[in-house]
């Protein structure tokens, strides 16, 4: 299914698991730009796992605890859809496949290749045709942040602005404390994957082909804004969700919670057909 093998990666997976499992599927969360399976442990897969769910989070190669990190700039996205379909080997099903930003494209692409997943969540995603409009929208609206994106796509946080990057992921009610952690263990990301986000060739399933979807943003997002998930939303036949005050760093804001929420909602809504 995805053009590289990932046999020879090792993959961090991080699960938590339900004291009390009210069954149906395992939840596999995907991660954005440069950063980790951890970003997810502080808060969503707790949440989760208390909820009943077998949450899972994967590092992508490169990331987090992952191996690649000698190679992290020669990574394509098919590298990253063969690490995802690794790890929903691994995991099993029935699965639910959720991701965030970078994480949303390659769970789209996965599925494009022919992956099946149950069904699929969408959280602050790259959308379906890519991030060309957004990127432009940003050089003309932000032309300070969007210098700082693309360092953070070529070379990863720690080259970049700390206050405008705060700025652009995170609302202002953060709490220092939190930045400065996830500025601590954000890493570099590959310079090849942001010209292949940008959405030539098509990376995303055609809607017939995709699986029930979820969709949610957050009214705050500098990066994926509202207009944009609502797009994606009427591309999957999904109405979505945004958050009121909701940055882009949604599994670290003070509002994380909401989202989750919303989030557990509609697993809990699935069909029974769906979910069993």
């Amino acid at each position: 299914m995805a053009a590289a093998s990932a046999h020879d990666i090792r993959l961090e997976i991080i699960d938590r698991r339900p004291r009390r499992p009210r069954g149906g599927p395992r939840l596999l969360f995907v991660h954005g730009i440069a950063v980790g399976a951890w970003i997810w442990d502080e808060h969503v897969l707790p949440y989760f796992a208390e909820a009943g769910f077998e949450a899972y989070a994967v590092s992508l190669r490169g990331h987090g605890g992952s191996g690649g990190h000698e190679r992290i700039r020669s990574w394509r996205l098919s590298d990253y859809v063969a690490d995802l379909d690794a790890a929903a080997e691994r995991v099993g099903g029935p699965l639910v496949a959720i991701g965030h930003s970078l994480g949303g494209a390659v769970i789209q692409d996965w599925v494009r290749r022919g992956a099946r997943p149950r069904a699929m969540a969408l959280l602050a995603s790259v959308p379906p045709w890519g991030l060309a409009l957004s990127a432009l929208r940003m050089s003309l609206t932000s032309p300070a942040l969007f210098r700082e994106v693309l360092t953070l796509s070529t070379s990863g946080v720690r080259h970049a602005d700390p206050a405008i990057l705060r700025a652009g992921l995170f609302s202002e009610d953060v709490p220092e404390a939190v930045f400065r952690r996830f500025m601590a263990r954000a890493g570099e990301e590959s310079p090849l994957i942001g010209p292949e986000l940008q959405g030539l060739p098509p990376r995303a399933p055609l809607p017939w082909q995709a699986p029930r979807s979820f969709v949610l943003g957050g009214a705050e997002d500098r990066f994926i804004p509202a207009d944009e998930v609502w797009r994606t939303g009427a591309y999957y036949g999904a109405r979505p969700v945004i958050v009121p005050r909701l940055a882009h760093a949604l599994m670290l804001e003070p509002r994380w919670e909401a989202a989750a929420a919303s989030l557990h909602d509609w697993l809990v809504g699935l069909p029974q057909e769906e979910a069993p």
